[in-house]
């Protein structure tokens, strides 16, 4: 079938553009196949998914899994005071443990999946609205951008956010480039967009993105009102929890302290996370962005332009957007308003950009294509691609060692030691010197089986009959007590330079020692130790 879609014919001279039929040699490139969309999303799964399993737990993790493991009831009294952001992906991992257990593998699994799908949108959208090629490789690159290979191995909502709205770009922009009046598809658009809105609160922000770039298409008064009805009825949906998470907003306030706006923080850790990658990144999206604006200004000035690179930033349709317009406007838009926010309460750390990651691999992929069409070099196209790939090689690898999650979390290893060497009836005592979400006790609920039959000397109230997050630890002077009829114990601590509190680690052994308890065995892992204490003759 021949493209019946405008292309601009230039010429050498100043006047306007004329905008013709192609005949059907010239054609622009066919839309990508759903065989090929499809496999794209196969491949990016599989690349998130491949050795998900080998780090360790940790402590964003841990409390997905803990939450899961309640009860509904248990979940939902949680629910009321701490991570009601969070509730919806609790609920999902919730009936997912249910069903296939909580090992690693498992509980990421789901992440690894919607990256696939979300890799599959992107393909899908920037080929709509540029050209198949780009399509291809912005697929590509968002499937080995590292933040992305982070969140497809994590037990976490941000993988499910990515596709979610990605897949809400190409709804949106099919509705109001058609002017849909039916208002079936507007309420399906409506319910989408709530809920990711409900899964991830900071997308109530794409209400202004979609404004934006609606503003940029040739839509009617009908089209521009059924779109406002759905974007604020979808995002209203979302106001009680973010009522609920404004409450709760000390659980963030420590970023106000650890994470800063300095360069790493801003253009390398959202997305890239090694530096070389990064600059290498930026330097595409710069000139995809110096590129289209060029491009642009010239073709409204009707200045000659080289035709093939002007085809990249030319609209698909006349009430079609730009992929430029687009992925910047999701870019930048979003990290400015949370910039914004930042400054009044804490909102802000790389990793709440993930949502993101699809503009970047988006002005990526067009800054490559641009760099191949300015020297009319289509096997660049490929080359550059693969040097991106390679480049991102490193942290993908590095993320998936043992230790590679908040900064060398080994409950893996801990689980292991314990495997290994105690026996049933053995005591257990676990550091509490360092924050919740890093406590070395919370090996023993993401690794249970190695702890079975042991006795919890430290445990005062479980976490699910709590309305927090954690456990309740007894005091040490409150554990003397429970040491009583125990003739051997495990201290499992944190290396003194992992821990907030090295001094008051000390009294550890002094307890136990004054109970009548020698160190028989000492047990070093990556950024934890295990003492075996017996009781003295």
């Amino acid at each position: 079938m021949t493209d019946t879609r405008p292309v601009v014919i230039l010429s050498n001279d100043i006047s306007p553009p004329i905008h013709r039929t192609p005949a059907s040699g010239n054609a622009p490139a066919r839309a990508l196949s759903k065989r090929t969309i499809i496999l794209l999303g196969v491949i990016a799964a599989a690349v998130s998914m491949a050795g998900s399993w080998i780090p360790s737990l940790w402590g964003d993790e841990a409390a997905s899994i803990m939450s899961a493991e309640r009860s509904w009831e248990s979940l939902g009294r949680m629910l009321t005071t701490v991570d009601a952001v969070h509730g919806l992906y609790y609920a999902f991992l919730h009936v997912w443990t249910d069903l296939f257990g909580a090992s690693p593998f498992s509980v990421r699994f789901p992440s690894a999946i919607a990256i696939g799908v979300a890799t599959s949108g992107v393909a899908v959208l920037a080929s709509r609205l540029t050209r198949g090629s780009v399509g291809i490789v912005a697929a590509i690159i968002f499937m080995v951008l590292p933040r992305v290979t982070y969140m497809g191995m994590e037990a976490r909502a941000y993988a499910f956010t990515m596709a979610l709205v990605v897949w809400l770009f190409i709804w949106f922009i099919a509705l109001v480039s058609r002017q849909e009046r039916k208002a079936l598809p507007w309420v399906g658009f409506a319910a989408l967009f709530a809920l990711t809105n409900v899964l991830f609160i900071y997308t109530t922000m794409f209400v202004l993105v979609f404004g934006i770039i609606a503003l940029t298409m040739k839509l009617d008064r009908g089209t521009v009102k059924r779109g406002v009805i759905s974007l604020v009825a979808g995002a209203a949906v979302a106001l009680p929890v973010v009522a609920v998470a404004f409450m709760e907003r000390e659980q963030i306030a420590f970023l106000h302290s650890r994470v800063g706006f300095n360069v790493t923080n801003l253009f390398v850790s959202p997305f890239f996370v090694d530096k070389t990658l990064a600059a290498i990144g930026w330097g595409f999206i710069v000139i995809s962005l110096v590129a289209g604006i060029t491009v642009i200004i010239r073709l409204r000035k009707g200045l000659p332009v080289n035709e093939q690179l002007a085809s990249l930033f030319q609209p698909t349709g006349e009430r079609m957007p730009r992929l430029l317009v687009v992925a910047a406007t999701w870019l930048f838009l979003p990290s400015i308003l949370l910039a914004i926010g930042n400054a009044a309460t804490p909102l802000y750390s790389p990793r709440y950009l993930s949502f993101l990651a699809p503009a970047v691999a988006m002005l990526i992929a067009l800054g490559i294509v641009s760099v191949a069409r300015t020297v009319k070099a289509s096997w660049l196209v490929p080359v550059l691609t693969i040097a991106v790939v390679v480049a991102a090689s490193s942290p993908y690898l590095k993320q998936r060692t043992p230790y590679s999650r908040n900064n060398g979390t080994d409950w893996n290893a801990i689980a292991q030691t314990i495997d290994e060497h105690a026996q049933a009836g053995d005591g257990i005592i676990f550091d509490t010197t360092v924050r919740n979400s890093r406590k070395p006790r919370l090996a023993m609920h993401m690794y249970p089986e190695p702890f079975d039959g042991l006795i919890d000397v430290g445990l005062k109230t479980p976490y699910d009959q709590t309305d927090g997050l954690w456990d309740k630890a007894y005091n040490l002077d409150d554990m003397a007590p429970k040491l009583e009829g125990l003739s051997t114990v495990w201290l499992v601590m944190v290396k003194p330079s992992y821990s907030d509190n090295p001094d008051r680690q000390e009294t550890y052994f002094n307890t136990l020692e004054a109970a009548g308890f020698v160190v028989e065995d000492t047990l070093t892992n990556h950024k934890s130790t295990v003492y075996k204490m017996i009781r003295g003759q």
